[in-house]
């Protein structure tokens, strides 16, 4: 039986036509105890990739590869035949570049926040913050989901302020046994589970050409710096992203 939450969920969505993008219950099928982020150095290091029923962490300033590993966790999904939420704090998402990445748009829930030009005012961001978390706890109890994003990049820490000092808890606990993996995506860590990871992304960029006139952005060579609140992970993972053209 449906659960009420995910019966509000579906209502909601029917009423924008959008309920085609959540799964039924026996239609989704995981693969595993580990959502594969689809980029083989990392998933060596995280014996598979994310885990389900946790909250991990995707951490990292501008250019540092989070929408990179974000993007190739929503491919690997959906190329699964997974449905997957989006939550974006601050209507920052690009669907054309989603589904150029080899992401399946189609299976794709995504929860659109105000649009809004960091820092911003405050208020404003604070609000939008302290809503895209209601909306991710949401997609969480409707279940039925194989990844869900909470993508709040760029917010500053004072954003966060608002919020009950119980709430990653609170969703830490409500994603345990789900077959769901979490993701929280900033420029801090917020509040990974207990067996969740912290993923913190630098990066370097490298350049071709032998002269000024010549020289180009040639791509980002990535680091992944891991966490885990149980056990230490030694080996630092990378590899490079590609600039397109």
């Amino acid at each position: 039986m449906a659960s009420a939450a995910l019966s509000r969920l579906e209502t909601l969505l029917a009423a924008r036509r959008l309920d085609g993008t959540v799964a039924k219950a026996d239609a989704v099928r995981m693969a595993g105890p580990q959502a594969p982020t689809g980029i083989a150095a990392l998933d060596d290091v995280l014996h598979g990739g994310w885990r389900r029923g946790e909250v991990s962490e995707v951490i990292g300033g501008p250019s540092s590869g989070r929408t990179g590993v974000v993007f190739a966790t929503l491919a690997a999904a959906t190329a699964r035949g997974e449905i997957v939420g989006v939550v974006d704090a601050f209507d920052r998402l690009d669907p054309a570049t989603l589904a150029a990445t080899g992401v399946d748009v189609s299976r794709v829930l995504w929860v659109r926040g105000p649009a809004l030009t960091l820092p911003g005012r405050p208020a404003m961001v604070a609000s939008a913050v302290t809503q895209a978390v209601r909306a991710l706890d949401l997609i969480v109890r409707a279940g039925g989901f194989g990844v869900i994003v909470l993508d709040v990049a760029g917010a500053p820490a004072r954003a966060f302020q608002g919020l009950a000092s119980a709430t990653w808890l609170r969703l830490a606990h409500t994603i345990a046994g789900q077959p769901s993996a979490g993701l929280l995506v900033g420029d801090a860590p917020m509040g990974r589970s207990a067996r969740g990871v912290s993923v913190r992304l630098t990066s370097a960029r490298r350049w071709t050409g032998t002269s000024p006139q010549s020289r180009r952005l040639a791509g980002l060579d990535i680091r992944a710096h891991i966490e885990h609140a149980q056990r230490p992970i030694a080996a630092t993972p990378g590899w490079t992203l590609r600039a397109a053209g």
